[in-house]
């Protein structure tokens, strides 16, 4: 097998690049160099090369193969077996002359230790270990090419190792490979000759090999440190506040407000429901898979268990206890034996938000819960761009792209797999949104997570054929035919728990029993038909039908749910029907312009009663009425509303809130005299009446006021929200409402008087943010973006906002679009009217754009928000906020007095939008669209007219402050010569200096860069630069023009910058 040789490779090429790092510390050390602590500056680095060598030759014991009766090596992995010993021979010698430094003892006496050191590491013993260490690396790199020989390994198969190695390892085996194809018949003739040797011979046939290709070896040995160097940052593994602050930056990217919003919603199993899953398959009963002995198979068979069923058989349901219940003791031996297990789950919502019904939701959810469980991980597994962002400092926003989660999530299983089992849990595959290619792409990604043999994934969806043709063969079972058992319990706990019931039962025994029966048969396995039915028997025992009503009522009620939910329809009262009609549009809304991240919550839904959907918007609304203060109206409010919903909409729509919200709000309802249920249970009358006195006050300070948003409102079932979408439904629908009921209209209005209110009493900050967020994104659609309402509804809730970012630090609250904005308000001196720009609020923005507001702006100009839009790299089909820089508002800022070359924090503004420009293609590789082209040649082309500089110095083209701030392309933080390379490739200087700041480029040939962007259409920016600096030549004063200020053609530097040669 070629990947054990290759981790071992890895693992040995990772000792000698930190051996080589202790060496050179250790030769610095010996200079007597002191810190201000009086502590030697190396002594921590030399404690930090000690432990990594200590963890590191754990995993190189570990992954060395061994040779055995029954596991005979071939010579050519024993020879790269010696030479993998040698370097963890050398390591522990390493590591012994360090214990002997006693560095773990951080008071060690600084002279003390720095005569150890001068006696001990004298330049003979240098000198011998740096040999030592050459030696040890050109027999690994030989042993491991003639390995990589002996094995064939063409590019197909090269293909195929690197599906299954991490990305440090693929990196590994590309540069061998390189390297193997150069020496390719001396590495046979190689293999040859050693074969015919004695391992004790084999030194002097490498030296004579590695002496003839000396170039080639060092070229292959540059290119393995260069691989550990950028996926190792030796001094950062020993900070650990940073990297905490960074694994933190990276969680934070993944997370997502409602991530956890489907898994708390789902109603938790019955008492004594789905436990025959948790226990061996009985013989002789229903054909399926037994779930528990497949887990804990340490087999290599299917590594995939598919849960299938019809709509409402309980599959969420089932899952999520399965969710709570396994134990890694009880459930998942031997195949976990010795190994901690990493579990995560995604429950797909087709109601929710984009990221709850796609495949970035999913991969975000996982990796989320995964890198939650092991931070350690998070450094090997992200990308390293994304890593080295994250450990910058300052707020930097990091955004993922569907293919780097997918990596991330391989790396992370390859990875993890060698300290630990994954096991993952993905609830609703029908859900997901999406073409059958998307579906397809989904379903590939699940596949080959499970061909880890250390990964096992439990699935649910219904049997449609697209699952059938992924799922068939692995081990399944139908859950319908399952749950006769189960429904059964829920039947008898529901009906022979009521006391009503409890006394029929006593009266017509038999006449019960054959109710209970006929309605299990009814179900067919169906769950949520029989919770449906219950509740509607429950209501009539509760209104005093007897066992012949209620069971007309079973016979009558259809057995097809969509022909029970049409029942339910035609049952709301006509005067309610209006209202009804608004209250499932409502729920029924979902946002396709922009990922919202709010669900519809019961807070929402209690301000149906004010009429029209902008009610907010008219001049008399007074928004004082609403009162977060006022505990005891919004309690009764809340309970209201929950009234509402059950008798406009006959229990179509639930409350989904978190159980202790919901238990307090019923004890609200028990106390303000709503109705009581009453239970029997062995023949004795238990009331679930709560007899604490519990006044308003009390309760709402147990919900916390703003945990309201918790109380999600929903459909019972996902079929349902089906069976509402279809168009007999929805022309019923509209025709209560006179046409669709403007939903999104309606949330704006209902979250802006939220947002007001929770200004009043400056509380929750999170709740704050995310309102704001809503409705700045539903601001700035397009059609709406430019509507006088829009400006208005944005200066009602300017103070809110301003008020949010008050303090002198902004929390730091992630997920939300104004995030973006929020994390940098500080830094750049922001306002509202910035903001607006951002979001583009064309409405406010030209009602309070003025001279004054762009000439007084303190921090980063306006005119830098115009140029370098927020949103740049969310993409042209997401609607929020301005992607490109818009010509009339860039125009109108130039003529209210902004200045192209002013500077921000020491660089001019035009400096900054090159670069960015630079960063945002990419070199002239990203794909753009004509659009995208056209609004930044239009920019660059206002720019020239109002006076952009010509000349700029090269320290400005290369200033790190301001390489990734819109993460144009992360790269790794390295010399301000290399971010020049990268930005503007082959491009000499017009003004050669001696410094940074005295080498200047002209602006004619840094546009060149964008040749392959926008062709021929640079000619005319560039005659009009010269036809600008001959007219400024010819015209300028005589004193200036002898200047040293002016260059060759005409050349004229920047204000405040001098040519120095």
């Amino acid at each position: 097998m070629v990947l054990d040789p290759l981790s071992a490779f890895s693992v040995a090429c990772n000792v000698l690049q930190v051996i080589g790092i202790g060496v050179k510390v250790l030769s610095k050390a010996v200079d007597y160099r002191k810190a201000e602590t009086g502590v030697l500056t190396e002594q921590k680095d030399l404690r930090d090369v000690m432990q990594s060598l200590n963890n590191l030759n754990t995993d190189f014991q570990a992954s060395l193969p061994q040779q055995t009766a029954s596991n005979q090596l071939s010579v050519e992995e024993l020879r790269l077996l010696e030479a993998n010993n040698q370097c963890l021979r050398l390591s522990k010698d390493f590591i012994d002359f360090l214990d002997r430094l006693k560095l773990g003892d951080r008071h060690t006496v600084f002279d003390s230790l720095r005569m150890s050191m001068k006696t001990l590491w004298h330049r003979d013993k240098m000198d011998a270990m740096e040999k030592s260490l050459s030696q040890a690396r050109d027999n690994l790199n030989v042993a491991f090419l003639v390995y990589m020989n002996s094995k064939q390994a063409t590019q197909r198969v090269q293909n195929e190792i690197l599906k299954t190695t991490t990305r440090v390892e693929g990196s590994i085996l590309q540069a061998v490979a390189s390297t193997s194809d150069s020496l390719q018949d001396d590495i046979k003739s190689l293999a040859e000759q050693l074969n015919n040797v004695s391992l004790e011979s084999v030194q002097q046939i490498v030296a004579h090999f590695t002496a003839s290709h000396r170039d080639l070896l060092e070229h292959l040995s540059n290119q393995l440190v260069s691989i550990f160097a950028l996926h190792t940052d030796f001094r950062a593994l020993s900070d650990e506040s940073q990297m905490a602050a960074a694994r933190q930056k990276i969680f934070d990217s993944l997370h997502f407000p409602q991530i956890r919003d489907r898994r708390d919603h789902i109603l938790k199993a019955h008492n004594e429901t789905y436990q025959w899953i948790l226990k061996p398959k009985q013989e002789g009963i229903q054909p399926w898979d037994d779930f528990i002995s497949w887990l804990r198979a340490s087999s290599r068979e299917s590594r995939i268990y598919w849960v299938h069923g019809k709509i409402g058989a309980g599959k969420t349901t089932l899952l999520h206890f399965l969710d709570d219940s396994l134990s890694l003791y009880e459930h998942m031996l031997p195949w976990a034996k010795e190994a901690a297990v990493a579990r995560a789950s995604c429950f797909f919502w087709n109601a929710g938000n984009k990221l709850q019904k796609s495949t970035t939701g999913l991969l975000r959810t996982l990796l989320s819960q995964l890198f939650e469980q092991t931070p350690d991980l998070i450094p090997q597994v992200v990308q390293l761009r994304k890593w080295q962002k994250a450990r910058l400092t300052g707020n930097h926003v990091i955004e993922w792209t569907d293919s780097e989660l997918r990596d991330c999530l391989r790396e992370y299983i390859l990875c993890a797999a060698k300290s630990r089992k994954v096991f993952l849990l993905v609830d609703g595959l029908d859900e997901f949104e999406g073409t059958d290619e998307a579906r397809e792409e989904m379903i590939d990604l699940l596949v080959a997570s499970a061909a880890n043999e250390n990964v096992k994934i439990c699935l649910s969806s219904r049997p449609w054929n697209i699952f059938r043709d992924a799922f068939g063969s692995c081990p399944q079972l139908k859950l319908e035919d399952l749950t006769y058992s189960d429904i059964s319990a829920y039947i008898h706990e529901q009906l022979y728990g009521n006391l009503r019931f409890h006394k029929l039962m006593q009266y017509d025994t038999f006449a019960a029993k054959c109710l209970v029966a006929n309605l299990i048969s009814k179900a067919a396995g169906v769950f949520l038909w029989v919770r449906l039915v219950v509740k509607q028997l429950l209501k009539g025992l509760r209104d005093g039908d007897g066992i012949r009503a209620l069971s007309k009522k079973v016979e009558e009620i259809p057995a097809d749910l969509d022909d029970y939910f049409m029942r339910l329809m035609e049952s709301i009262e006509p005067e309610n029907r209006k209202e009804a009609s608004e209250l499932l549009q409502l729920a029924l809304y979902e946002e396709d312009e922009f990922v919202s991240l709010h669900s519809n919550c019961l807070l929402d839904f209690s301000f149906i009663e004010e009429g029209r959907p902008d009610f907010a918007l008219n001049p008399s609304y007074k928004f004082s009425v609403f009162d977060f203060a006022d505990t005891g109206a919004m309690v009764f409010r809340l309970e209201s509303t929950l009234r509402k919903l059950n008798s406009r909409c006959m229990g179509l729509l639930e409350c989904q809130g978190e159980a202790d919200q919901l238990f307090q709000l019923r004890m609200f309802q028990e106390e303000s005299g709503d109705e009581t249920s009453t239970t029997a249970d062995s023949g004795f009358r238990k009331s679930n009446k709560i007899n604490v006195p519990l006044d308003s006050a009390n309760i709402w300070n147990d919900l916390e006021v703003f945990d309201m948003a918790h109380l999600a409102i929903d459909f019972l079932h996902r079929s349902l929200r089906d069976f509402l979408l279809t168009p007999k439904v929805q022309n019923m629908l509209h025709q209560y409402t006179q046409g669709p009921y403007d939903a999104r209209m309606f949330f704006r209005n209902t979250r802006l008087v939220q947002l007001v209110a929770l200004n009043r009493v400056e509380a929750d900050l999170d709740a704050a943010v995310g309102l704001a967020s809503y409705i700045l994104s539903t601001l700035t659609i397009p059609e709406y973006r430019r509507t006088p309402s829009a400006a208005a509804v944005a200066t009602i809730m300017r103070p809110a906002v301003e008020n949010l970012v008050r303090f002198e630090r902004t929390p730091n609250i992630t997920g939300w679009y104004i995030s973006f904005v929020l994390q940098s308000w500080h830094d750049e001196d922001s306002t509202f009217l910035t903001l607006a720009i951002d979001f583009g609020l064309d409405s406010y923005v030209g009602a309070y754009l003025t001279p004054q507001s762009v000439q007084s702006k303190n921090g980063r100009p306006i005119l830098d928000y115009v140029l370098r839009p927020r949103f740049a790299n969310l993409g042209m089909n997401n609607c929020v906020g301005n992607h490109l820089p818009q010509s009339a508002l860039l125009n109108a800022v130039l003529r209210l007095g902004a200045e192209p070359n002013q500077r921000y924090q020491g660089i001019s503004v035009w400096a900054l939008f090159l670069c960015f420009l630079a960063d945002h293609f990419g070199g002239g590789t990203q794909d753009g669209t004509f659009i995208e082209e056209s609004a930044y040649l239009e920019a660059l082309k206002i720019m020239i007219q109002n006076g952009a500089d010509n000349l700029l110095p090269k320290g400005w083209l290369s200033d790190a402050s301001y390489f990734d701030a819109y993460d144009g392309d992360d790269w790794p933080d390295q010399v301000s010569d290399e971010r020049l390379r990268r930005r503007f490739p082959n491009i000499p200087p017009t003004i050669q200096g001696s410094t940074r700041n005295n080498t200047f480029y002209a602006v004619n040939d840094l546009l060149e860069q964008f040749r392959i962007r926008f062709g021929s259409s640079l000619d005319s920016l560039k005659v009009m630069i010269l036809q600008r600096e001959a007219q400024r030549t010819a015209f300028a004063p005589s004193s200036q023009a002898a200047s040293s200020n002016t260059h060759k053609v005409g050349f004229i530097l920047p204000e405040d910058q001098e040519w120095v040669p």
